[in-house]
């Protein structure tokens, strides 16, 4: 974990070194063990260094490579340098750093240089002979990487407020698209900011700049017609098994104290008692971190926390989130995350960072997104419909109904006929009062209609999703899904701002490309989800873990909280506050607003999340 920063005037003149010092100064909290720039000519690279592996610790970075005419910052660490050594004809040792395996591949393989490289990593290089500017972002977007591109200058940084230390160049203004995306919402972008002229490079991308022209591409996506085949139900899982045991060996590469999440769920229990097991020839106890909730019991997990704790092995903290308000410490938040966020338990999360700090914790490992890698069975019911397979189609649905006549009517209703007749499902949520996403309620109608909003959604939401009418097409759409992204960079900002590194097992490219692969079957069966983790790890898991069916969330805290701390700012921001008038549905809103109050439950509460942390964010921004 670092924090990198560039420029590049595209124009040809002499940069002055202290424009990037000036860069490199706003994020300063991303490494606190170390701070160096590298300026030359019309370019300039500057870095923070957090040191978390062996390696870093005798990295130097920006690194200039005279006799390749190389020079490189980055945000890396590289997991199978152990292949990459013998074909770059380098050492595989500490004094070796990741850094300069990402310079050596490119020096090897140019632009093709990322399909060789395994791990998270937002990295440019500068190419001083063919006067080139190359950057790239990891397979998965665990790196954060943004830029600002004109006809004069190139900028780039981990966080946008490195590139708004340029403010005079950017001619900044809210990107409305970006506020209706939010408000909506549309979640498969993956470029864009709420600053009109600053942009995500998106995960699996590569971005390379010249004096004269510029070409974004993509080095990697997942092979739709992916498929693997073993002889036997036992090998698919003895193969997850081991893909997942290295996916998580090759994340404890530390020379500091290793916390991990959990939650109680299935995802983040697989990750601890997999790494207990890689170190249990340590001796050591690994410190889990939970939050737990002693009033709110909708969303308290610490039944099943106390399974895996009571296995031994680990040393738990707990944070209690029951008195946490949704906007408690918002003003660090927003400086750190430089937008509005849409995840609604910003807080607990942060405050669960600042926790690990606290305890020494320099590197952080949990189970995001194990809903998506494991797949959940979405779409399997109706594909067994759709293919005539009714005999098996009535015992998944019997299984997921244990027996209970209206549960299994449900599930054929909700999972089967309002799929295959939709305008059924859209009468029946008109006839219970239930409104949909795309039905815009909460935006401005004016911006739905200037920005032509309903044909964005049909195009990025409504129709992939629609399209996904199988269930290894649904998986796919999960997979994929871009939210992904925006999630792991809200974890690395609340991480760096903490000194801490987040890894995330469950997104490793091998074990993506497996647990897409494998047949449905071997997924889901008989009404159970998340197979490949069951019964892979079934000697390790307790047993009320590995059939656990379902998890509580923390939605319940965060609809009663938002309502129990923050009443007063909500009232002012529904009826006073003037700056989101010209996004929101100013009619609309109040509606929501004591729907959610009479209710405190629902989509409602999501909405008036989305405004809240939209004013808020428009009364601290300078736009």
């Amino acid at each position: 974990m670092s924090g990198i920063t560039g420029i590049f005037r595209r124009d040809g003149r002499d940069l002055d070194p202290s424009d990037i010092k000036k860069m490199n100064a706003k994020i300063v909290h991303r490494g606190p063990d170390g701070s160096k720039v590298w300026c030359e000519g019309p370019v300039a690279f500057g870095h923070q260094m957090l040191h978390t592996t062996p390696e870093s610790l005798h990295e130097e970075l920006p690194f200039e490579d005279e006799e390749s005419g190389l020079v490189v910052t980055a945000d890396a660490r590289i997991d199978n340098r152990e292949d990459l050594a013998p074909k770059l004809g380098i050492e595989d040792n500490e004094y070796v750093s990741d850094s300069y395996f990402i310079l050596k591949s490119y020096e090897k393989w140019g632009e093709k240089c990322p399909e060789e490289l395994l791990g998270d990593f937002a990295f440019t290089i500068w190419d001083k002979n063919k006067e080139t500017l190359f950057c790239a972002r990891d397979h998965m977007g665990v790196k954060p990487f943004y830029y600002y591109l004109s006809n004069e200058i190139f900028l780039f940084g981990s966080e946008i407020k490195s590139i708004l230390s340029f403010e005079n160049h950017l001619n900044l203004q809210l990107n409305e698209m970006k506020v209706a995306y939010h408000l909506i919402p549309i979640i498969t972008d993956r470029k864009l900011t709420f600053y009109n002229n600053i942009l995500r490079l998106p995960a699996s991308n590569f971005l390379k700049i010249t004096f004269k022209c510029h070409f974004l591409d993509k080095y990697w996506e997942l092979n739709p017609e992916l498929e693997i085949v073993f002889d036997s139900d036992e090998d698919y899982y003895k193969k997850f098994r081991e893909l997942f045991e290295e996916s998580i060996k090759c994340r404890l590469r530390s020379i500091h104290p290793i916390g991990f999440e959990l939650s109680g769920g299935i995802d983040s229990s697989s990750v601890v008692v997999m790494s207990k097991k890689i170190l249990s020839k340590d001796n050591v106890n690994i410190q889990t971190f939970s939050l737990i909730f002693n009033e709110i019991k909708d969303s308290d997990e610490s039944y099943f926390i106390k399974k895996i704790v009571d296995e031994g092995g680990i040393e738990p903290f707990y944070l209690a989130g029951d008195s946490i308000s949704p906007f408690d410490e918002i003003d660090d938040i927003l400086f750190y995350q430089d937008e509005p966020l849409d995840t609604p338990n910003m807080a607990l999360i942060w405050k669960l960072y600042k926790t690990m700090n606290k305890k020494g914790i320099r590197v952080i490992i949990g189970g995001h997104d194990g809903d998506c890698l494991l797949y959940k069975g979405e779409n399997y019911l109706f594909e067994l419909f759709l293919r005539f397979r009714w005999l098996k189609l009535f015992q998944e649905i019997k299984s997921s109904s244990k027996g209970r006549i209206v549960s299994f009517f449900n599930i054929f209703l909700f999972q089967v006929l309002f799929k295959l007749v939709p305008s059924f499902h859209k009468l029946w949520l008109s006839y219970r009062g239930i409104r949909q996403e795309k039905d815009f309620v909460n935006i401005n109608k004016d911006l739905v209609h200037d920005l032509d909003l309903k044909k964005h959604y049909q195009k990025m939401e409504f129709g992939p999703k629609q399209a996904a009418n199988t269930s290894k097409k649904m998986h796919y759409y999960y997979i994929t899904l871009a939210t992904h992204q925006y999630i792991f960079e809200m974890m690395d900002k609340f991480a760096s701002a903490n000194s801490i590194e987040p890894r995330h097992p469950m997104m490793d490219k091998r074990l993506v490309e497996f647990c897409y692969a494998v047949p449905t079957y071997i997924k889901y069966d008989n009404g159970w989800d998340r197979l490949l983790v069951r019964h892979g790890l079934a000697d390790l898991l307790p047993n009320e873990i590995q059939w656990r069916k379902g998890k509580r969330n923390f939605f319940h805290v965060f609809e009663k909280n938002l309502l129990l701390f923050e009443r007063k700012y909500l009232d002012n921001l529904i009826y006073e506050n003037k700056l989101i008038r010209k996004y929101v549905d100013c009619e609309e809103l109040p509606q929501i607003y004591m729907r959610y109050i009479d209710n405190i439950k629902g989509a409602d509460s999501i909405d008036i999340w989305k405004c809240a942390i939209l004013g808020i964010w428009l009364e601290r921004t300078n736009l």
